[in-house]
């Protein structure tokens, strides 16, 4: 995209659906918006094109620019997540492209071959091509980036980019031209682009385990929460709480230290009614375990962290948890991790019904004697990656370690 051929306009979003700019924004605008932060759109237009070449949205106080690149049929052929991990570079933290067959295919056709590259800081990275579409097959490698094109200078990008050109004739930068049609406000629509934000809890984490409080289950029509269910009392005399599968070679330990003590582990349960060919007959559901460190209420929820973890790169609705080939987790205290993972390994490998104790409904405890520690089993709805999401009080302190263990 040449720099005498391109010229930029700004606005408070892009209309993905659209294709469309929403808030048409003067630069002065636009500088405003990028220095408190304020996410907003950076347009590339070259001349004979409705669709502009490139998109950028900006959004500093995120962390965040993202690219896309449209051809001339307006359909978008590349993808960028880029963040702000350093003061003055950007790290690629995503690149999408995409190649299509025929100007028939639509944008985001599902069977456009279509090459995903995913990045960590590290060197690490992994790569997925699906030469016939996210309907076909896929081929997942190591990604093979060198360092060098995995950073971005920040310069590049937003107002104040150096290298954005500005069209000497014509209109105000920000104002509707001629091919690319602008929103001037009013509702923002839901296509709307914005920038990628982490898995939020977004449940009433503390309603589940008070009885009495409406709570729809799929598919039953009609449940409520009853009494939680206590389990087990759950001792972290080394207060370093671990929330993994209890048959992991390595816990996945807590930043957050909890004081050392003995803590009760609860589920929340759920009962109700429910009907298959014309009979009723009674549910109950345990959608959520938490190990309760304060009683006392939550009313903030954010996502429990382990060495290592970076918020700042998680992507759009993604969360840091732990993963799970067997559909359970375990509470634990993490400085008897070898010991305790060891007597369920015993139990559930080996069947050695001695090196653990069944306490009822599937959970087992493991008891380090030498320093009483315990580890007590959870199930979850399913294999995969779990959150372990932090309660805080009005205060700030942490009131309870919860997962939602059902398909919500």
């Amino acid at each position: 995209m040449g720099k005498d051929m391109a010229t930029v306009s700004y606005a408070v979003g892009w209309d993905a659906d659209a294709r469309r700019a929403f808030g048409p924004l003067t630069r002065a605008e636009a500088e405003e918006r990028d220095t408190a932060g304020d996410p907003y759109a950076v347009l590339h237009r070259v001349p004979g094109r409705e669709v502009p070449a490139e998109v950028h949205l900006v959004a500093w106080r995120d962390l965040f620019v993202g690219k896309w690149v449209h051809d001339e049929l307006g359909r978008r052929t590349h993808e960028i997540d880029l963040r702000l991990l350093e003061d003055d570079r950007l790290f690629l933290r995503r690149y999408v492209e995409r190649r299509y067959a025929s100007p028939e295919q639509p944008d985001l056709a599902p069977d456009a071959w279509q090459l995903t590259v995913e990045l960590l800081p590290g060197g690490r990275g992994r790569q997925m091509l699906y030469e016939r579409g996210r309907n076909g097959g896929s081929f997942h490698t190591l990604a093979d980036v060198p360092e060098q094109r995995r950073w971005h200078n920040r310069s590049g990008y937003g107002v104040r980019a150096a290298d954005a050109p500005r069209p000497p004739d014509g209109p105000e930068p920000g104002a509707a031209t001629a091919g690319e049609p602008a929103s001037t406000g009013g509702e923002e629509p839901a296509s709307l682009w914005r920038p990628p934000k982490p898995m939020r809890m977004e449940l009433p984490v503390d309603d589940l385990f008070r009885p009495g409080n409406p709570f729809p289950m799929r598919p039953w029509d009609t449940t409520e929460t009853a009494e939680p269910r206590r389990v087990a009392m759950v001792r972290i005399p080394s207060g370093r709480l671990s929330v993994s599968d209890a048959l992991e070679d390595r816990p996945r330990e807590l930043a957050e230290r909890i004081p050392p003590g003995e803590y009760a582990l609860e589920t929340a349960v759920v009962v109700g009614e429910g009907e298959y060919e014309g009979e009723r007959f009674p549910v109950t559901d345990e959608p959520a375990v938490r190990l309760l460190i304060r009683d006392e209420p939550a009313v903030a929820w954010e996502l429990a962290l382990s060495e290592g973890d970076d918020p700042r790169l998680l992507l759009d609705g993604h969360a840091y948890g732990f993963g799970t080939d067997g559909a359970a987790g375990a509470f634990a205290d993490a400085a008897a991790w070898e010991t305790l993972s060891a007597k369920a390994g015993r139990y559930y490998r080996d069947q050695d019904d001695g090196a653990c104790e069944s306490i009822g409904d599937g959970h087992i405890r493991a008891v380090d004697e030498a320093t009483g520690a315990d580890l007590v089993t959870f199930c979850t709805g399913g294999d995969g990656t779990w959150p372990v999401w932090l309660g805080r009080s009005a205060a700030g302190a942490l009131v309870s370690v919860v997962v939602i263990t059902a398909f919500l």
